[in-house]
């Protein structure tokens, strides 16, 4: 969509648009979920997907009316050879962006940590677990869609008001990184054993926070160390690593389930196979403590070593 915009609208006007596409968005992300729970709890519960379908099929016809059509003027033969040459170019293109990410130590470092919290981030992550939330709280399935949006509207606020003090109070982008994904570790072991006020009074915003000041340091971080002119090849080979990596999530979780099947079998879950709430957040947390450990070391000890060895080519000039 982004890209169609890009080539539609000119500069300026893309950057008048962008914010109201944003705001769209995140009112949708904030509004939809309850949306959803109320047509599941007071109408079918079918319904949310009947309404789903329809706005997928009416988005299809305003698409085919309203957007512009390209032009094809080219005979076969030549839109064949443009094909083959296209092919080639994109593959010599995404082998030198490839290249660009890992130009240096620091940009690799930096590429690296964001694959890792990508990952881990969906490899320990419980949205598609049917009836996590109705064991660990027994609350009713309706009520998923309005603890969505409290999630959603919790992410707002910690990306438009709290995550920049917080990236001035722990002292830098680095260090931020690796506080937050301690305090991910940590919230999702302490959700072991809450309950359900504390996980929406307390741990719900220690998530929302972190995950928000996470992700915006390592981007931040990126920007900061990629070279000016190589920035563009660096997000797109970014893209495409962070879309292998989301290849490999499924396999992993369905080895994981298995493993955990033979720990302990959770024989009151909506969907055979699910594990057990209380072995799935122990096994997140360790997730996220070897998330944390990999940070550090990659962020921090990486850009002190890197201090040190200039430090001690400045002395040895001397």
């Amino acid at each position: 969509l982004h890209s169609f915009l890009d080539s539609m609208l000119t500069k300026y006007i893309f950057l008048l648009v962008a914010p109201s596409l944003n705001a769209s968005s995140t009112v949708a992300w904030i509004v939809g979920p309850s949306v959803g729970a109320l047509l599941y709890k007071h109408i079918h519960h079918s319904a949310p997907a009947i309404v789903a379908c329809c706005l997928f099929v009416l988005n299809s016809i305003i698409a085919a009316v309203f957007l512009p059509r390209e032009e094809h003027n080219k005979n076969n033969s030549t839109s064949k050879n443009n094909t083959k040459s296209t092919a080639a170019s994109k593959f010599t293109s995404f082998t030198s962006n490839l290249r660009s990410c890992f130009s240096s130590k620091s940009l690799a470092s930096i590429v690296t940590s964001l694959l890792i919290n990508y990952w881990v981030t969906r490899a320990t992550s419980y949205a598609s677990m049917a009836s996590y939330y109705e064991e660990m709280y027994g609350i009713e399935p309706h009520q998923r869609g309005y603890l969505s949006s409290y999630q959603q509207f919790l992410s707002f606020l910690a990306q438009s008001m709290l995550v920049r003090p917080l990236l001035r109070f722990a002292g830098g982008e680095r260090r931020a990184a690796c506080l937050a994904a301690l305090a991910l570790s940590f919230a999702t072991f302490s959700e072991i054993w809450s309950s359900l006020p504390i996980f929406v009074g307390v741990l719900c915003p220690i998530m929302s926070i972190s995950v928000a000041l996470l992700a915006l340091s390592l981007r931040s971080l990126l920007t900061q160390v990629a070279p000016k002119d190589s920035i563009g090849s660096v997000l797109a080979a970014l893209d495409v690593l962070q879309n292998a990596a989301a290849v490999t999530v499924p396999f992993y979780r369905t080895f994981l389930f298995a493993a955990m099947g033979t720990v302990s079998v959770d024989n009151g879950a909506d969907l055979r196979g699910d594990p057990n709430p209380y072995t799935w957040l122990t096994s997140s947390t360790i997730h996220w403590l070897i998330a944390s450990a990999s940070l550090f070391f990659l962020l921090i000890r990486s850009a002190e070593s890197k201090r040190s060895s200039s430090q001690e080519g400045k002395i040895k000039k001397l």
